[in-house]
């Protein structure tokens, strides 16, 4: 999965370790932020079906829904500085954990990002199926602890 020329992992140990936000007002990095996690659920709402046998397998769905994911998500990096903590007028859901466990956030990214890349690497049904649950895991790994329930 391509966040721009960084990868998940280096991106966001820069940036929680420099503490910039990209340029604009907290609520941009906020709508940025929430646009990839919706291309996130884009491909699940793909790849569920796939998983549970409601749907047939479809490569070509599912890289649809990557190239989304690269695409909302391209400059991931730049949207995790201090100052993005709170939004202006848009509400957020990460929670201050972000920050004050950057290591842990860093190593929760870094499990779905591995995961993420194991599913793209699936050429069928048989390998999609196998590699399916981790991302599950590496989702539920950073929404369990760097998420809030929305409100």
């Amino acid at each position: 999965m391509k966040f721009g020329a960084m990868s998940l992992i280096a991106g966001t140990a820069m940036v929680l370790s420099a503490g910039f936000a990209m340029a604009g007002a907290a609520d941009d990095a906020i709508k940025a932020r929430q646009e990839c996690m919706k291309s996130h659920g884009a491909m699940m709402k793909v790849a569920v079906p796939m998983m549970k046998g409601e749907a047939p397998f479809d490569a070509a769905a599912l890289k649809a829904t990557y190239d989304g994911e690269d695409k909302a998500c391209a400059d991931w990096a730049k949207w995790w500085g201090a100052d993005t903590q709170k939004g202006e007028t848009v509400e957020t859901y990460a929670k201050p954990e972000i920050w004050t466990d950057a290591k842990g956030f860093e190593a929760a990214g870094g499990a779905w990002y591995e995961a993420a890349q194991k599913l793209r690497a699936a050429t069928d049904e048989a390998s999609f199926k196998a590699a399916f649950p981790a991302v599950g895991e590496g989702c539920k790994g950073c929404h369990e602890k760097f998420r809030r329930p929305k409100s």
